[in-house]
Order: C-alpha cells, then sequence, then structure tokens
C-alpha cells in the first residue's frame, strides 16, 4: 500500500497534461505516424484495450479522481511522445561549444563503440546529455564510423518494449519474444561496429538492466552507453548489480559549463559585455542538484542558453521598434 502511495505522489508532482491534451497530441502522432493503435500500445508499454479506452475519452468516465486514475497512463504517453518530439526538432542546427563535458561524452562513446564496453554518464539536468548524447550519434552514422542507436527509456517501460524499440530504432523486424529480439539485434547489427546509447537509463528496472547486459556478454559486443541521473549511480551500486559493475570501464559525473567555457559562449553569442553582466548572468545559470545527499552546484547549459535567447530578444526589440517609428509617423501625419 505505501508503494502504490509513493507511487500516486511521485506522478502527481510530475505536473502531467490533461486526459484531453495528451489524448489529442496521441490522436494526432497516430496520424502522423501511420502507427495503428496496437503498435502505439506495445512501444509504449501500455494494454491495448486500455490505450483504446483512453483515447476514446472514457477512461475513468463518471468516476471520482478520475485524472488521478489515468496517472500512469499519461506518464507513459507523454514520455514516448516528447521523445518524438525531440527527435524531430533541429537540434543540430542549434549552437554547440566542445565543452570538457562533450569531449568526454564523446570519447566515451567511440570508445565503447569500438571496444564492446560500457560507460555510465552520470549528469543532472542541464548537462546537456541529451544533446551530446545525439550529436555524438550523428556524427556516427553521417560518417559511417559505426553504428550508434540512441534511444531515451520512458516512464516504467517494460523491458520487452525497451528491446521492441530499440530494434525498431536499429532499423530491425522486432517481433517476438526478449530472446528473439536479442538474437535479432546481434545477427543484424553483426556486420559492424555498434553503440547503444540508452538515455533516461535511470528509468530502467534491475531487469531491464540485466536483459541489456546481454548484449555486453557475447559478440558482437556492443558498447553500451547509460545516461541519467545519479539515481542511476546508487542503483548500481546494489549488490545484485555486480555484474554490471564489472562491465563498466568508468562512471562520467558531468558537472556542466565551466565557468571559463560559460564566459566564452556567452561573449560568442552576444558581444562584448561588462564583467558584472557576465558574471550575473552565468550566476543566474546556476541551479542545484542532491549527490550523495549532498547539495552541488553547476551552471546549467540550459539556462545558459535560456537566457541568451532572452537577451537576444531584448536587444532585437529597439531595433523593431525604431524601424516601425516612421511608419508611425507617416501614419499621424496623414
Amino acid at each position: 500500500m505505501s508503494i502504490a502511495r509513493d507511487r500516486m505522489q511521485y506522478l502527481k508532482a510530475l505536473g502531467l497534461p490533461s486526459d484531453a491534451e495528451l489524448i489529442r497530441r496521441a490522436r494526432n502522432f497516430l496520424l502522423e505516424s501511420g502507427l495503428t493503435q496496437s503498435e502505439m500500445a506495445e512501444l509504449m508499454g501500455i494494454p491495448i484495450g486500455t490505450l483504446r479506452v483512453w483515447t476514446s475519452g472514457s477512461y475513468g468516465a463518471n468516476v471520482p479522481h478520475a485524472q488521478d486514475n489515468s496517472l500512469s497512463i499519461r506518464a507513459k504517453v507523454k514520455d514516448y511522445l516528447d521523445q518524438w518530439d525531440e527527435t524531430h526538432d533541429d537540434f543540430l542546427n542549434r549552437p554547440h561549444y566542445q565543452t570538457s563535458d562533450f569531449a568526454t561524452i564523446r570519447a566515451s562513446v567511440l570508445d565503447a563503440m569500438e571496444n564492446g564496453v560500457a560507460y555510465l554518464v552520470d549528469g543532472p539536468p542541464g548537462t546537456q546529455k541529451t544533446h551530446s548524447f545525439r550529436r555524438v550519434a550523428a556524427e556516427i552514422n553521417d560518417h559511417a564510423k559505426g553504428h550508434a542507436v540512441y534511444m531515451r527509456v520512458r516512464c516504467e517501460q517494460a523491458p520487452s518494449s525497451f528491446l521492441v524499440e530499440c530494434c525498431i530504432r536499429a532499423g530491425i523486424p522486432s517481433r517476438g519474444n526478449i530472446d528473439q529480439m536479442i538474437r535479432k539485434l546481434r545477427f543484424f547489427l553483426s556486420g559492424r561496429r555498434t553503440v547503444l546509447i540508452v538515455d533516461e537509463a535511470q528509468a530502467l528496472s534491475k531487469t531491464g538492466l540485466e536483459v541489456l547486459r546481454q548484449l555486453l556478454d557475447e559478440p558482437p559486443y556492443f558498447g553500451v552507453i547509460l545516461g541519467g541521473s545519479h539515481n542511476l549511480s546508487v542503483t548500481l551500486q546494489h549488490w545484485q548489480m555486480e555484474q554490471w559493475r564489472s562491465r563498466l570501464r568508468k562512471t562520467h559525473l558531468l558537472t556542466g559549463p565551466s565557468h571559463r567555457e560559460a564566459e566564452d559562449i556567452l561573449l560568442e553569442q552576444l558581444g562584448p559585455m561588462s564583467r558584472r553582466d557576465v558574471d550575473d548572468t552565468i550566476d543566474e545559470a546556476m541551479t542545484e542538484t542532491m549527490r550523495d545527499s549532498k547539495r552541488v552546484r553547476y551552471i546549467s547549459a540550459r539556462a545558459l542558453f535560456d537566457a541568451i535567447r532572452s537577451a537576444k530578444a531584448a536587444m532585437a526589440a529597439p531595433a523593431v521598434e525604431a524601424a516601425a517609428q516612421p511608419e508611425l509617423q507617416e501614419a499621424g501625419a496623414a
């Protein structure tokens, strides 16, 4: 009972969109992707009957606290749809900087692919894990350096659903049980070096982690990158995870851009700035996380780029107003 209550509190704290908003997004996604409801239910790890009732708007109808009853479904649907929104955005055209964190991630991904080993990348929100993973994966695939399969684990994703999505992203058939899908991944990806980049891996259950480990145990020895929050590092310290720990070459703790890197980014993006403005902007981009029950402050790259966009918009506003001023004067004269 306590576990169920804690789970309910956790889902409520996510601030999920309403049923109506997510049903609209899910229906649009079905139209745009060409998936059937059965296929989408399989990928999301939701029973097809449950998904059909939910998308019809009848899930928990006329039941008190109906929005609470659908929390788990909404969490899974939102995670899946957000993942595809990120996949289809124009991330490669965003500003990119060779920070020390990015260099560490790139070197680890390439080493994992070449040598069939595993790395853990532990980084709090805003340290650009996802951006770095996807950029390195694109570099590998675009330049035929090997094969990088990037995927992000969804909330409460079952091991079978995880493997189905892994197969789909690798471009291979995805039907069958867990053992069959593992064999398919080994068979179809054995012709070249492959690295599986698993983002938000803290959402994998211990069973899911053990399923993933099987891809490290036999030829063709995939490289694996586990990216996630500090909770993942804690999970892997459990005594049952001894086999995983023995396969990790190294754990990287991301700290976000250094003060010097953040300063260089600001000056390149915004031009000359006073020392006070630079320091104030970097200070506003600072955030906190918890590591081993201790508060750790770091520069959030996400917050830094948000500040840059706001500054550019503020600088552009006077120019727009000045351009519109002659038109206003002419209109007044008329």
